[in-house]
This record gives C-alpha cells, structure tokens and sequence, in this order.
C-alpha cells in the first residue's frame, strides 16, 4: 500500500469512527429522554388522587394491560410524550359519543381531572379513524426514530382485543391550543370508557 492510499484509508476509518460514534451519542441521547419522560409518568400516575384498586374488576385488567403495551411507548408529533390510563365511570351510556365535542363534554362530567385547562377550550370536532392512528407508528413508511414500531403493532393489536375490535374504538382529539389531549378509547358496556391519552403537540 502506498503512502497515499494508507492516508485514504486513514481518513475513510476516521470518518466511519465519526459517523458510529455520532450514531451512539445520539441513541444514547434518545434513550435518556425516552427514561427521563417515563420518570415524569411514573411520577404523574403516583401524584393522581384516583386509585386504581377501587376500580371495578374488568377495568383493572384492561389498566394492567393498556399499561404493559404502551409503558415503553411514546407519542411522536412536535413532541414525545408518554401515555397514562383513563377511565370515565358511566354506567349508563350505551354507545361512544359521535364527535369530540360531546365526548369532552362527558369527561367534563364525570372526571374533570383528565383534562387539563388547554383542552377545555373545545373548537371543531376532530375524531380519528383507528387505523389513521396507527398508519405514522406501524406502517410500511413509518419513521421509528426509537425503534417502537412492534410495540405500536402490538399495542394496536391489544386495544382492539380489548374492545371486541377496531370499530369498537375512537380516537378523540380535544383542544385548539398548542396541546392537544388525545384520547383512544372504547366502552366496556355497564362499566363506562376506558383507554389511553396522550398529548399532540401542534403548533
């Protein structure tokens, strides 16, 4: 090898070195957030006053398992936000509300607490088809900065176990500030609804 090639070769390794060594500073940066915001959830669900042991039965499972699927998850908009459980007992109510607009109204209700003041300024009625939810996490095109795609598959997969399907379940999004609350739910008939939020932020 010449003087001159052992110098390209030099670089070309320098180079590689460079580039993995960018790679794992900016895994390594990405792993510290993803910890930092499940530090901030684990945090939020301890300070709720709500306790999950007096939740009926059959919502203590779909907790346990909504849990288990989306804990290492992140919601990706403008920004990375984790999910938390909700449940709205009502006992009553036969069927999820049409629009976003009355589903507000009804967490409004019955559990003010799971809203935070942004999104009770209610605008137009956004839901969300199900698989629209999911195309941007599961796709064939879906950008997975954090390597989350099977857990959104099967986190996908388990909402709609839990409902008896996808048509059982509607992705609500309330508030027209720059946080917008988003919440995938369904009803456990006799019980009242159940689910995940999440927040969007848009600007």
């Amino acid at each position: 090898m010449t003087s001159q090639e052992q110098r390209v070769s030099e670089f070309q390794d320098s180079s590689e070195e460079s580039e993995y060594l960018a790679f794992l500073q900016k895994t390594a940066q990405q792993a510290q957030r993803l910890k930092e915001i499940q530090q901030q959830q684990e945090y939020k669900i301890l300070s709720q006053e709500e306790d999950p042991t007096t939740y009926p039965s059959e919502i203590q499972r779909i907790r346990e398992d909504l849990l288990e699927a989306s804990t290492q998850l992140l919601y990706i908009s403008e920004g990375e936000e984790p999910y938390e459980f909700i449940f709205i007992p009502n006992d009553q109510i036969t069927s999820l509300p049409t629009n976003s607009i009355a589903f507000a109204n009804l967490v409004k209700q019955c559990n003010t607490n799971i809203m935070t003041e942004e999104e009770k300024e209610i605008g137009e009625s956004r839901v969300i088809a199900f698989q629209e939810f999911f195309e941007p996490f599961t796709g064939d095109n879906a950008q997975d900065p954090y390597g989350q795609k099977e857990g959104y598959k099967e986190l996908q997969k388990i909402v709609a176990a839990i409902f008896g399907g996808k048509e059982n379940v509607k992705v609500y999004k309330i508030g027209e500030q720059r946080r917008v609350g988003v919440y995938i739910v369904g009803l456990i008939k006799g019980i009242g609804i159940a689910g995940l939020k999440t927040i969007s932020t848009e600007t």
